[in-house]
């Protein structure tokens, strides 16, 4: 075999490898943060049920209850200040329920997660594959608790 041949191999190798390999690192930290805000929302769902079963009596959720849950699943305290423990989250994503007798249920419901890189991800995908991925997310989580005896 003749070396001189095959010089600059390796560059062009590396050269029609590099598109997939930054897209798969992209497409792992976009999964990454799609899976850490839902960890977040669950989370915050689950500490504003918590503090509904403790705080309220029976069926009877007062509105001062509900305000303070959602302020608790939004921002992480009952005052309503802060930033979002995610972005994008409002109240009016905040659903508060009571399905069963003594049960109380919470979820967020049409909170869209946007992707880091937005519609350039889009554009990249289409380029590659030639299809399309959305560059929104819509991220839902809920959970039921009874209340405390």
């Amino acid at each position: 075999m003749n070396i001189i041949k095959q010089k600059g191999t390796s560059t062009v190798e590396f050269a029609m490898l590099l598109p997939l390999l930054l897209l798969l690192v992209v497409m792992v930290s976009e999964f990454g943060v799609i899976f850490y805000r839902l960890n977040a929302v669950s989370k915050a769902v689950q500490v504003a049920t918590r503090y509904l079963s403790d705080v309220a009596v029976s069926n009877a959720n007062t509105a001062l209850d509900k305000t303070n849950a959602q302020n608790l699943a939004v921002y992480g305290n009952t005052v309503g200040t802060g930033t979002p423990v995610v972005p994008g989250l409002t109240a009016a994503n905040i659903v508060i329920t009571n399905p069963i007798a003594q049960h109380v249920q919470v979820e967020v419901v049409g909170y869209d997660s946007n992707f880091m890189l937005g519609n350039s991800l889009n554009a990249l995908v289409g380029m590659v594959t030639g299809g399309s991925i959305p560059s929104v997310m819509t991220l839902r989580a809920s959970s039921i608790m009874r209340f405390a005896q």
